[in-house]
């Protein structure tokens, strides 16, 4: 490798100065305030030293919360990883039709929480959902203490379990075949393949995806805030949820702030005692191995049939993964078209009137266009305003990261090691536990409110993996094509734009697919740093309108599977467009370049 010159420093230092920037400022010092502001008395300022803390351990509502974080975390762990696991390999094994049904499958990840949720809203309601024209006879559910739990993380693994899927495709794609192979000549059945060959390849990836997973379940914020509040009664109420009741209901910047930095020790301290209790459990397995018999399954003759119902199983398996993920969307289209009022008439699952005027009285609505209106947020500005951040986040992101990046990869060093971890850290800390800060930091710059400060707010969201990214990338490059550019003249921004830049396309795409989907479905930053409604971006604009009395009095259930159907479409467009980048990224085909 060439040594590093002092103007090849000087540029990689000029290439890292705009995202050092955007992490101080978005970043680091937020995270900093954050923990600064829990010794402060709400908004006043006022030093309290460790009163704050000092409530939390009295506050009485705190044990039920605590125990809720976890339901939420260890709860949206296993059924999603469980189901993903399924849908992972009977993809994986799938010949014909893999574009398709894993389209299929990854529709529901790439919908917005208050589109996905709002959809969950209509298929449960008791009485124009699914339970009503089945002809049960319910009570809301999401009010109900004793089953509200379940409902909630049925419908998440409903909606997460595609992360498991798209890294778990990463996992089996890396076991050599020819492993499986030899499995077979020896007469290893299937189960013993799965636990043998299957479970050891893919554990890596089990374990970080599991581990980065409840980080992001246990402080997740949507689904418990939109279908729930924290009710009934606090049944679901979460630390996430808690928090943000404290900040902006009830005022208390500093206990709120409180609450989310506890969150971020109690998180730290199970992840360390789980992963104690992974490392006493490896030793003692390895010190068992030896004495412990192997259980093995009866070797069953007749290859053919057993190659038959290889072909098949995956197929069906695939299909039935891919009607899970759709049927909750073709419900939604189904009662589009349907006529019935709703109120006292009774519904039904097909229509039994068709009927084209719901969209007409939706696509046609002067509210939709009208900045004025109260009532009604103006649905096709947000639209427009969605598209205007989705752009200026991917933009800034995918240039922030390609320059810091690649600078990374080439400085080498401790600097480029201590930066590396500091990236790796940020990328774990949850998004709740910036929000309160970044609100402050943007109403000191005269961002708030502002889309402007939403992109910035946003972008800093993805810039710890991106760069991360791109970095493992150029690390793993070949350098000789540059060594030749240096030879011949070129300096770091020529070979970074006219060498590098082009061999680093597929991680472009991949970087994109991921900020363009991820960006557009945000919600929890749209909703808190903007309260114009004209402002707001669709899925926090479309969640307030449908969140509201005016909403529930004026539409009926078609009209209002119109409104969601709208977003589903423009997801399902995005998706089709960028689902073989979004693959290359989970599959690491990027990475390989």
């Amino acid at each position: 490798m060439r040594l590093l010159r002092r103007t090849d420093a000087v540029a990689y230092g000029i290439f890292l100065l705009p995202l050092l920037v955007m992490v101080i400022v978005f970043l680091a010092y937020p995270l900093v305030l954050s923990v600064v502001t829990s010794f402060q008395s709400g908004n006043t300022g006022t030093w309290l030293g460790l009163a704050n803390y000092e409530r939390f351990f009295a506050d009485p509502a705190i044990g039920q919360t605590i125990r809720n974080s976890f339901i939420r975390g260890v709860g949206g762990v296993i059924p999603s990883y469980l189901l993903g696991l399924c849908a992972a390999l009977a993809l994986h094994r799938l010949t014909r039709g893999r574009t398709v049904l894993r389209l299929l499958v990854l529709v529901p990840f790439v919908i917005s929480a208050p589109v996905g949720l709002g959809m969950w809203k209509l298929l449960l309601d008791p009485y124009t959902g699914v339970p009503a024209a089945l002809g049960f006879h319910i009570d809301n559910v999401f009010a109900d203490a004793d089953i509200v739990w379940w409902v909630l993380l049925g419908i998440n693994a409903w909606g997460s379990f595609q992360f498991y899927t798209m890294l778990l495709l990463a996992g089996l794609t890396s076991i050599p075949e020819e492993r499986y192979e030899a499995a077979r000549v020896d007469g290893a059945g299937v189960w013993q393949r799965f636990v043998h060959i299957t479970i050891p390849g893919i554990s890596a990836v089990t374990v970080a995806a599991c581990g980065l997973h409840f980080i992001n379940s246990f402080q997740e914020f949507n689904l418990v805030y939109i279908l729930t509040g924290g009710g009934p009664l606090g049944a679901t109420q979460t630390l996430a949820t808690y928090s943000y009741l404290k900040a902006f209901s009830d005022y208390d910047l500093g206990y709120a702030t409180t609450l989310t930095t506890m969150s971020l020790v109690i998180m730290a301290v199970a992840i360390i005692v789980v992963l104690l209790l992974g490392l006493l459990l490896w030793r003692l397995h390895r010190q068992l191995k030896p004495h412990l018999l192997e259980w093995r399954l009866p070797r069953r003759r007749g290859s053919h049939g057993r190659r038959a119902a290889s072909a098949v199983g995956p197929t069906a398996g695939a299909i039935a993964v891919a009607i899970l993920s759709m049927a909750p969307i073709l419900f939604v289209l189904s009662r589009s078209f349907d006529a019935t009022p709703g109120g006292a008439e009774a519904v039904s699952i097909i229509p039994r009137e068709w009927t084209l005027q719901n969209f007409g009285t939706v696509l046609s609505s002067p509210a939709l266009w009208d900045t004025n209106s109260i009532a009604v947020p103006p649905l096709a500005y947000n639209f427009l305003n969605s598209i205007v951040v989705t752009f200026g986040v991917t933009v800034l992101v995918i240039l922030l990261c390609l320059l810091g990046g690649y600078a990374l990869s080439r400085l080498g060093g401790r600097m480029s090691r201590v930066l590396t971890a500091v990236l790796v850290f940020f990328q774990l800390v949850p998004v709740i536990v910036l929000v309160f800060p970044l609100y402050e930091v943007l109403s000191a710059l005269g961002l708030l409110g502002s889309q402007f400060g939403l992109i910035l707010a946003t972008s800093v969201l993805f810039l710890p993996m991106g760069t991360l990214f791109f970095r493992v990338f150029f690390a793993s490059s070949p350098i000789e094509l540059e060594e030749a550019a240096a030879l011949d003249g070129a300096g770091p921004v020529r070979i970074l734009m006219q060498v590098v830049r082009p061999l680093a396309r597929p991680v472009i795409g991949a970087m994109t697919a991921y900020t363009l989907i991820n960006t557009w479905n945000e919600y929890l930053l749209a909703t808190t740093l903007i309260s114009d409604s004209s402002t707001r971006t669709f899925p926090a604009a479309l969640s307030q309108y449908m969140s509201s009395y005016n909403f529930a009095a004026t539409t009926t259930p078609g009209q209002q599977a119109v409104y969601l159907l709208i977003p589903i479409a423009a997801a399902i467009i995005l998706l089709s467009l960028t689902q073989r980048q979004l693959a290359a990224a989970y599959e690491g085909g990027a990475v390989k370049g």
